[in-house]
């Protein structure tokens, strides 16, 4: 999201034009699922991805003739074993999309194209879930024009569509007597992560969690070592210890990676007293197990306990720094997808 934000934004500043394309239906398998998208720009450049290159060429024609339009537009790719050599990609997926195309044009319509980076920004800093909704076809134009979307509160967009929103979903309803096809895709708030140390580590870490959108802060009471290496990050500078002063809501997830034994101890303490879902700790288990003397009122806890993660990451063989950051990553990733982390292949299909 943070990719097609930033996308977005250029155009905006160059009052240049694109297209949004959204996923908003998917029958069987598929590369990416609902809500995906990607940006199409006037010159033929794609930021981002909704399939794996399958469809970004053809989408590409349709773009041009939205651009030129001014007018939104649905397409349909059916890539079923039956119907893939219709396209001729041969993409053997065995699924079907439905893609959304949306002008973003700040010289054409310069108030809908606020509306949409509006939104996109509005996603990487809302503390609050609420659904999107938008509407993709209609039987009054005139009075509910295509394109329209909104904001709206999860009971009350399930009270419009008449149904639990738990994933997007494509529906048809009717607003205000008009009858409309509507994508609803309920938005959560980015997950909050808190990085306490700021060596190279750390800085790798911090930019690598924030472009998987990643709401990161960086917290030390080493100021010169904020400024220097997390130029671009959600610093907080506290006194030496003074984690309390830095308000974390409940909730977050923590790394520790000060290097220094005091300074994790105390961290880790107030990680626990602010209610954190989960605490990484950069380290040996003999370095843990240190801490853990201190740390025993917690420690001692089995639910407390279980949010710890020391040696932090997912067992991959990692070495380098930038595997040691993979694995953090991939650990944070999967404990956020209530997922194990193991191999896809030993994953078991449901029948």
């Amino acid at each position: 999201m943070k990719q097609i934000q930033e996308g977005l934004m250029q155009c905006w500043e160059e009052k240049r034009p694109c297209v949004v394309a959204t996923i908003i239906q998917v029958n069987g398998s598929s590369y990416q699922r609902e809500g995906a998208r990607c940006l199409i720009y006037d010159n033929g450049q794609i930021e981002g991805m909704i399939s794996g290159g399958c469809v970004e060429s053809d989408l590409l024609e349709h773009a041009i003739e939205v651009l030129n339009g001014h007018t939104p537009k649905e397409i349909d790719y059916d890539f079923s074993w039956e119907n893939d050599t219709i396209w001729g990609l041969g993409v053997g997926c065995n699924g079907a999309i439905k893609v959304w195309l949306e002008p973003f044009d700040p010289l054409y319509n310069e108030q809908k194209a606020a509306e949409i980076l509006d939104e996109i920004q509005n996603r990487l800093v809302t503390d609050e879930p609420y659904v999107f909704l938008s509407v993709i076809h209609t039987s009054n134009p005139e009075e509910l024009s295509p394109g329209t979307h909104w904001r709206a509160g999860k009971l009350a967009a399930e009270r419009l569509l008449n149904r639990k929103i738990d994933k997007p979903i494509l529906m048809e309803t009717e607003v205000k007597g008009v009858k409309a096809t509507i994508f609803a895709e309920p938005v959560k708030p980015l997950p909050r992560l808190y990085i306490f140390g700021t060596g190279p580590d750390a800085a790798m870490l911090s930019q690598k969690a924030y472009e998987l959108s990643w709401r990161v802060s960086v917290v030390s009471h080493q100021e010169a070592n904020l400024i220097k290496h997390f130029p671009h990050m959600d610093t907080i500078v506290i006194k030496r210890g003074e984690y309390a002063s830095a308000q974390m809501p409940a909730g977050v997830y923590g790394i520790v990676m000060n290097h220094n034994l005091e300074l994790d101890i105390l961290a880790v303490k107030q990680l626990f007293q602010t209610g954190a879902s989960y605490i990484g700790i950069l380290g040996s288990r003999q370095r843990l197990l240190k801490m853990a003397e201190t740390l025993h009122e917690y420690m001692a806890d089995p639910e407390l306990k279980d949010r710890v993660h020391s040696p932090v990451g997912l067992d991959i063989g990692a070495e380098s720094p930038q595997e040691i950051t993979l694995s953090i990553l991939a650990e944070l990733t999967a404990v956020k997808n209530n997922r194990e982390g193991g191999p896809l292949c030993k994953v078991k299909i449901a029948q």
